[in-house]
C-alpha cells in the first residue's frame, strides 16, 4: 500500500481543520502580504485577485458565526433568565397560597408535589421546563387553585415558547459553522495552490518570500499564551506580536499603574489606550482597542505610569 507524499499535503488545510481562529489569522497574513507585493511584482497581484475573494468570504463567515453564535448565547440567557423569574413566583407566589390551602403534610399537597421541590431544581433545563407543565396537571380542574394554575400555564407556555427560539438558533449557529468551514477549505486550498506557484515562478528567492507571504510561526508553532517580564518607567516597551481577531481576549497582571496599546509598530501607541491597575488581574478584549485592521495591529505595547518599575504577565485566551 502506497501513502501519501507528505509533500502532497495541504498543511495549511490540516493544520487549521480544528481551529478557524488559526485560519483567520493565516487568511489575514496571506492576503495583507499578497496586496503589499502586488504594487512590485505582477506576479503577487495575480496570486492577490484569485485569493483575495476567497479570504473576503471566508471573513464574512467567521463574522456571520459569531453573529448567530452571539445570539445563541443570548436566547440562551433569555431561558436562564427565565427559569430564575418562574422559580421566585413559584416559592414567593404559588407555594405559600397553596399551604394556606393544604398544608405540607396532606395527601392534596404531596399530590401537587410528589417529589417536592426537586423537579425545579434539576441541572437539566427541559426537566425544570417539564416541571412546571406537570405541576399544572397535578392541579388538575381544583378550582381553588384555577388562579394559580393560570400563572403556572402561562409561564410554562413562555418557558417552551423561548426553549423552542433558543434551539432555532442552535441550529442556525451549526448551519453557518458548517458554510464557514467550507470557505476556510476554499481559502487554505488556494494559499496551497498559491504556494506552488511562488515555488514556481520565484524559485530563486523562495527562502526569503515564504515566511513574508505565509504565516509560518503561526502555522508551523503552538503559539506561546503566557508573558512576562518588566519596564522601567515611561518606557514604551512592546510586550508581544500577535496577530489578533476581535473576539479574542487576554489577562493582564501588573505591579504598577500602566498604559496598554495594540500597535501597528513595536513600541508604537497608535490606537485607543486601555488603563491597567496595579496588582488587578484585568480581563482585557481586543476589540476594545478599536483597531481597523488586525492584520496591521500586532504589537501590544505597555507604558509603565507608576513610579518604579513595573513588573506583568499577560496571558493570552
Amino acid at each position: 500500500m502506497i501513502t501519501n507524499w507528505k509533500y502532497l499535503l495541504d498543511q495549511m488545510e490540516l493544520e487549521t481543520a480544528d481551529n478557524v481562529s488559526k485560519a483567520v489569522t493565516l487568511s489575514r497574513y496571506h492576503d495583507s502580504a499578497l496586496l503589499y507585493f502586488s504594487a512590485t511584482m505582477p506576479g503577487m497581484l495575480y496570486l492577490y485577485n484569485r485569493y483575495h475573494p476567497l479570504h473576503v468570504a471566508f471573513m464574512a463567515g467567521f463574522a456571520n458565526l459569531e453573529s448567530k453564535d452571539g445570539a445563541k448565547q443570548g436566547k440562551k440567557q433569555s431561558v436562564d433568565e427565565l427559569l430564575v423569574t418562574s422559580k421566585d413566583s413559584l416559592t414567593e407566589d404559588w407555594l405559600p397560597a397553596i399551604v394556606q390551602l393544604y398544608k405540607k403534610k396532606s395527601a392534596r399537597y404531596k399530590a401537587l408535589f410528589p417529589k417536592g421541590m426537586l423537579p425545579f431544581n434539576t441541572k437539566g433545563i427541559d426537566a425544570r421546563i417539564a416541571a412546571y407543565n406537570t405541576l399544572s396537571k397535578n392541579m388538575g380542574d381544583d378550582v381553588a387553585l384555577a388562579a394559580i394554575k393560570g400563572e403556572v400555564d402561562t409561564v410554562y407556555a413562555n418557558l417552551l415558547e423561548t426553549r423552542s427560539t433558543q434551539s432555532g438558533a442552535k441550529t442556525t449557529t451549526s448551519n453557518a459553522s458548517n458554510d464557514l468551514d467550507t470557505l476556510r477549505i476554499a481559502a487554505m486550498e488556494m494559499q496551497y495552490r498559491n504556494l506552488g506557484y511562488i515555488m514556481d515562478n520565484y524559485f530563486d528567492v523562495k527562502d526569503t518570500l515564504c515566511p513574508m507571504v505565509f504565516d509560518l510561526v503561526t502555522l508551523r508553532t503552538i503559539p506561546q499564551t503566557v508573558f512576562t517580564g518588566k519596564t522601567a518607567i515611561d518606557i514604551q516597551r512592546s510586550i508581544l506580536a500577535h496577530t489578533f481577531v476581535a473576539t479574542d481576549t487576554m489577562s493582564v497582571k501588573f505591579s504598577q499603574n500602566a498604559k496598554l496599546y495594540l500597535s501597528t509598530t513595536m513600541g508604537g501607541i497608535d490606537t485607543n489606550a486601555i488603563d491597567v491597575r496595579a496588582g488587578v488581574k484585568t480581563l482585557i478584549k481586543i476589540a476594545d482597542f478599536w483597531v481597523s485592521d488586525y492584520a496591521a495591529h500586532r504589537f501590544l505595547t505597555i507604558v509603565n505610569e507608576g513610579t518604579t518599575i513595573c513588573y506583568f504577565t499577560v496571558t493570552l485566551i
